[in-house]
């Protein structure tokens, strides 16, 4: 008991910590932006090396929640949220290339509460579209850095997701069929955690439009055979115009 206490307290006062406004972060303050880019990436379920692919960016932030990437987060009082996610499937011919045998995973939406502000927040997201019914637990930590360039914004981050029993099993099982097909050995899955970190680039071009590059980087802690690289990464180049 005394444990769990403790975590909630360190993960909070966490939280409190990376939700002090900076200089530059003030910048993102009643900011929206959307834009595309041209991206090289490859995934941790990928049996066939790194893919050239597009990405696309959306951002959202004001007293009122935010919108960051897929993740949409409505606040009632600025410290929670209503939040909503759509979580298309990486476990897709669509998105990359699997080995044979492997059927494609569904995409999913999400509905749950986020916990703190945009760049340190505990979210919680369980799946209302009936693909899996299970849920994810998700630690986000991210600051904005003015840098001796000017213009120029440096946003690190990292991010820690708990995925239950019923999500991992979606995500990472293998069927006897699916073992038969693919000659992967047939795989229950239990619960599992996934590591992300990466860093955005920001540069105000002028009042409208804005450069960004983005170095994404995540591990799944999952023995799955499903899982054929240790590190999924993903590197993108665009612009985006802002509102």
């Amino acid at each position: 008991m005394n444990k769990t206490v403790s975590l909630w307290r360190c993960t909070l006062s966490t939280i409190f910590v990376f939700s002090a406004d900076i200089n530059a972060q003030e910048r993102f303050k009643d900011f929206t932006f959307i834009g595309a880019g041209a991206a090289v990436e490859e995934s941790v379920f990928a049996n066939d090396g790194a893919k050239p692919g597009a990405a696309l960016y959306l951002f959202h932030h004001s007293q009122y929640g935010f919108i960051d990437g897929s993740l949409a987060n409505f606040a009632i009082p600025p410290w929670f949220g209503i939040s909503g996610n759509v979580r298309l499937s990486q476990v897709s011919n669509d998105f990359t290339d699997l080995p044979d045998g492997i059927n494609d995973r569904d995409s999913s939406g999400e509905l749950g509460v986020t916990i703190g502000t945009l760049g340190a927040r505990l979210t919680f997201l369980h799946d209302v579209t009936d693909k899996h019914n299970g849920y994810e637990l998700q630690l986000h930590l991210g600051r904005a850095f003015d840098t001796p360039i000017n213009n120029l914004v440096l946003s690190p981050y990292f991010e820690v997701d708990y995925r239950d029993r019923k999500l991992s099993e979606h995500l990472y099982s293998i069927s006897p069929n699916e073992s038969s097909a693919s000659g992967l050995a047939q795989f229950d899955a239990k619960a599992s955690w996934v590591y992300k970190t990466g860093v955005i680039g920001l540069y105000d071009f002028s009042d409208k439009f804005l450069g960004i590059s983005k170095l994404e980087l995540e591990h799944h802690d999952s023995d799955s055979p499903l899982v054929q690289n240790n590190l999924g990464w993903k590197f993108s180049v665009g612009a985006a115009y802002k509102f």
